[in-house]
Formats: structure tokens, sequence, C-alpha cells
């Protein structure tokens, strides 16, 4: 649970803005009953209701944008009927509000959110016997603060969302070759598994291990072998969907996920890469670089460890067979 909240930033903000909102609301709510204001405390119940649910949501399915954005509008919401039922006396809890938005939700939806919250809320002081701004001077102070805090909000969850994707990128690509890294393998591999598991997807697995790699950085040096795996992975991302994936496995192996494809297919696949790598890519001296390649559907995957097990068994067995060649996994344990 905590290490999820941990890789999960907006998971951990809808689950802490939640928190948050509940315990904050729930007193107000039982306090409004209590008092007879029942609209209000409808809506702080609602609202405890919808941040409950949106929450559970994330948790249980995986996406947070859903959650966050229904949980954003019933806030939104509810602060205009309660702007509207109590007047300028709740007029500072829009404040944190706006500041929680933009957790919840992208920052351009969240801008737009608050920006049809404000309109409302200016437009309640233009009907009849409205309590909301005593006078036009405090009308004029919500609209300029409100948006004031608005653009600044936007500004900072704009660019700490850009700061995030970059981070998220630089820890998610390979800097020498622009493969995918290992540690966004194994969410991806398990996403297929489920996939298989819940709608028979049928995805396949390729592990690709160049030949005598050693060598290479040995007899040419490491800037040789370097300029090899660089050229590797554009041929590799030629040869394959925009819905694959290319990941860096190791120093010169490369895990390969194909998605909805069966067994034959994969083995015609990794046999045209086994012969684009050879006939395509060359060593400095001219020769020929070789790959072996072992290959395993999701079928019988337990797990996203077994699955790669298998692959890895079949790819032992290339290379012992004599490399560069493509052994499946399913004859590999024969």
């Amino acid at each position: 649970m905590l290490q999820r909240l941990k890789h999960d930033f907006h998971l951990l903000m809808i689950t802490l803005v939640g928190l948050i909102a509940s315990c904050t609301l729930l007193p107000y709510a039982l306090y409004r009953i209590a008092t007879a204001s029942y609209l209000v405390g409808i809506v702080d119940l609602l609202m405890i209701a919808v941040s409950t649910a949106s929450v559970w949501m994330a948790w249980r399915t995986g996406d947070t944008e859903k959650p966050g954005f229904l949980m954003a509008s019933v806030f939104c919401f509810g602060a205009v009927l309660v702007c509207m039922k109590l007047g300028q006396d709740v007029l500072f809890w829009i404040y944190p509000l706006m500041v929680f938005i933009f957790f919840l939700v992208a920052p351009i939806k969240a801008l737009l959110l608050l920006l049809l919250m404000v309109c409302a809320i200016v437009s309640l002081h233009f009907s009849e016997h409205s309590t909301i701004f005593s006078t036009n001077f405090q009308l004029l102070a919500f609209i300029t603060t409100t948006l004031v805090t608005s653009i600044f909000a936007y500004i900072f969850a704009y660019r700490t969302h850009l700061q995030r994707q970059e981070l998220r990128r630089l820890a998610t690509t390979d800097p020498l070759t622009g493969a995918a890294t290992r540690h966004s393998l194994t969410d991806e591999l398990s996403s297929a598994i489920e996939q298989y598991q819940h709608k028979a997807v049928v995805s396949g697995l390729m592990l690709l291990d160049l030949d005598h790699f050693k060598r290479i950085n040995d007899n040419f040096g490491h800037h040789a072998g370097d300029q090899i795996l660089s050229q590797l992975v554009p041929l590799l991302k030629q040869m394959i969907r925009q819905q694959d994936s290319v990941f860096r496995y190791g120093g010169e192996e490369f895990v390969l996920l194909i998605k909805d494809i069966q067994l034959a297919d994969l083995h015609r696949l990794a046999e045209k890469i086994r012969h684009a790598v050879w006939h395509q890519l060359a060593l400095p001296d001219g020769s020929a670089l070789t790959t072996s390649i072992g290959i395993a559907t999701v079928q019988h995957a337990h797990d996203w460890e077994s699955w790669l097990q298998s692959a890895d068994v079949a790819l032992y067995q290339a290379k012992h067979n004599g490399r560069n060649q493509v052994v499946i996994a399913a004859t590999a344990a024969q």
C-alpha cells in the first residue's frame, strides 16, 4: 500500500484530499443537520460520499483521472450551493478548495473548473436577497483575489506537472539507446498478464542478446559497443508496431513486448529481427553482427517473473545451440 502511494503521486493526492475533506466536512455536516440546516448538511455529506467513492475507485481500478475529475467537479458544485445558502460566511473556504482542485485534475481542467465556480458565485450576488457580498467592493476584491490565486496556482501546478513528466521520462528511458528501462518493464509485463487474464489478449515476449558482445568491447572499444547499441534500438522500433515496446534489460540484452500476437506470428517477427540485425548492422571491421533470441507468449505465465524466465531459458538454449537463432520457450523446456 505505502509502496503504491510512493510511486503514484496522483493516487497519493486523491487519497490525501479525500481524507482531509472527509475529516473536515463531517463535523460541519453533523452540525448543520443538528441545527436544521438540512440542505447544507446534505451537500456536505454528498461531498464526503463522493470523496470516499473516488478514493475507492482510484485504488480499485488504478485510474486516477476520472475519480479526480469527479471529486473536483462535485467540490466546486457543492461550494456554489453552500455559498448560495450561507453567504459570505463560507467564502474563506474557497481558497483552500482552489489549491485542492489543482492536485486532483490536470492544471488546465482545474483552472476551467475554478473559473466556472467563481463565475457561478459572482452571479449569485445579482440574485434577489443575496447575502454573499455586502458591497460591490467586496465583490471586486473576491474576483481579483480568486483570479490571482487561480493563475498563480495554475502556473505552479503546470510547472510541477512538466517537471514530474521529465523525471518520469529520465527514470524510464535509457539515455544511450532511447529504449525503455528495466524499471518500467515489470509494470508493462504485469499489465499484459492482466489483459490476458481478463480479456484473453495474448502478448509475446522476446529476450534478445547480441552475440559475443564482450569481444566487441574488447577488440574495438566501448565506444564501438555503445554505437552498435544505439543503432540497434531504432532498427528494432522500425520493425514493431506503435503499441509494442522495447526495453533495455541489461548491457547488451533487450526485451521486446509484442502485444496482441500469436506464437507463430511472434516467431516470424523474431526471425525477421534476427535477419535484420545480421544483414543491416555490422562491426567496425565490416564483419556481421548476430543475435540470439528467446521468445515466450503469456498463456503459461503465472506472473511477470515466470514469463521472463521462460524467455530467458529459451535464450540460453539459443546460445547453447550455436547462437544466431530463435528458440521458442516451449521448445527449450522440452
